[in-house]
């Protein structure tokens, strides 16, 4: 493990974290971050549980090797890590099954392009976290590269197409249900997917909204719904139609046991997480006591995550069950933000304009430069409230 050659050391990233008090080691901070994860999506998939338990000791092997703590990486560390996935020596190659044995190795053959992209992704997640969690000052690993070409009318092809967005819908009905505490995650993942899909709301938007960010307004039109997005992208708050995903969001809130609409003083989580493990065997007593145990939310853009990608996995499986291999393969490589370019194809399609899907998405172009009128709002939600109905999407 130490023929790799340690990285030279600089002045460290590492900080005191106020949330991670109880933990001195690599493994035990790994641990914590799996943790994050599971609470946070609250019934992940074991595939993609299993998935980020692999990049973490892949990361904690890497860094005994070079003898480099998490907190103390900076971009040679991570640079190093990079060319590590990327071409990993010998010594790396063997066998991976082998969890508890000092014959453990990272890689069983030379990874994929692709696979070395998705472990770059979840090794970045992971610093981002120990970010969050105030461990370290920066993240080391730097972003993933964006391609600039093909980027004209037309070209965006990171959406959800009818056959894929009805088999996410098709997948989360069909999962098994036979304990209360899975059904009810069925029909929060189902809020969740239509939410973001009918707002173009961000994941890390979405993970901090409260119920007091819907507001019901009256227009000339008639009445609408919005979501005011606190400290948007920009930095500022947004205002985004949502009636659209209103009729998922009052079917949730019926199932929970609140009124179809949203209150400001509504304690429930908007996404909340849902019991797994021993706990699922636990039925609440009454909607008050539910209530109670549905006040913990989902909160970090990776829980979010985690629950779309576990949707997408289980479509993608349907789909190839079908013989759908291509719509299959594109869901696998889809993630939370696809849904947000899906809300904007299918506006288009629907034959709204430009503007308003501009404004309906908040790109900067637009936001930066102009703020809208009430009645502007109103004619907005009056707009693209029928271009994104699950029913008239779904029945196509």
């Amino acid at each position: 493990m130490n023929n790799l050659t340690p990285v030279p050391r600089t002045p460290s990233n590492a900080l005191i974290s106020p949330v991670l008090q109880d933990v001195s080691t690599d493994e035990q901070l790994l641990g914590e971050w799996l943790k994050d994860l599971f609470n946070a999506g609250m019934g992940i998939s074991q595939n993609t549980l299993s998935q980020y338990s692999l990049e973490g000791r892949r990361l904690l092997w890497f860094a005994n090797a070079v003898e480099r703590r998490f907190q103390a990486w900076d971009k040679p560390t991570a640079n190093a890590y990079l060319t590590f996935l990327a071409s990993p020596p010998e010594h790396a190659i063997g066998d991976s099954r082998t969890k508890n044995s000092g014959a453990w190795r990272p890689f069983r053959k030379p990874p994929s392009a692709a696979s070395v992209k998705q472990s770059a992704i979840i090794a970045r997640s992971f610093f981002n976290w120990l970010v969050d969690q105030q461990a370290i000052r920066v993240n080391p690993l730097p972003r993933p590269p964006r391609s600039r070409e093909n980027r004209g009318p037309g070209t965006q092809q990171r959406y959800l197409n009818i056959t894929q967005l009805k088999a996410v819908f098709d997948a989360i009905a069909a999962r098994p249900a036979e304990m209360f505490w899975d059904r009810l995650k069925q029909d929060r993942d189902r809020m969740v997917i239509a939410l973001a899909f009918q707002t173009g709301l961000r994941a890390s938007e979405m993970a901090e909204l409260r119920w007091s960010d819907f507001q019901r307004r009256d227009g000339k039109h008639g009445p609408y719904w919005v979501i005011v997005v606190r400290h948007a992208k920009s930095g500022d708050n947004q205002v985004v139609p949502c009636d659209a995903a209103m009729e998922e969001i009052s079917a949730f809130r019926r199932t929970i046991g609140l009124g179809p609409e949203p209150k400001a003083n509504d304690t429930i989580a908007v996404i909340p997480c849902i019991a797994g493990g021993k706990r699922k065997r636990v039925k609440p007593h009454g909607s008050l006591d539910l209530q109670l145990l549905l006040q913990r939310g989902v909160t970090t853009r990776h829980g979010i995550y985690a629950i779309v990608k576990d949707a997408f996995k289980q479509a993608a499986d349907l789909l190839r069950d079908l013989g759908d291999e291509l719509s299959a393969d594109g869901l696998e490589h889809a993630s939370t933000h696809w849904l947000r370019h899906s809300a904007a194809t299918h506006l288009l399609r629907s034959g709204k304009s430009v503007t308003n899907v501009q404004r309906v998405l908040r790109h900067q172009d637009i936001n930066t430069t102009r703020r809208y009128t009430h009645e502007e709002m109103d004619d907005l939600a009056h707009d693209v409230s029928d271009g994104l109905m699950l029913d008239n999407i779904l029945r196509k």
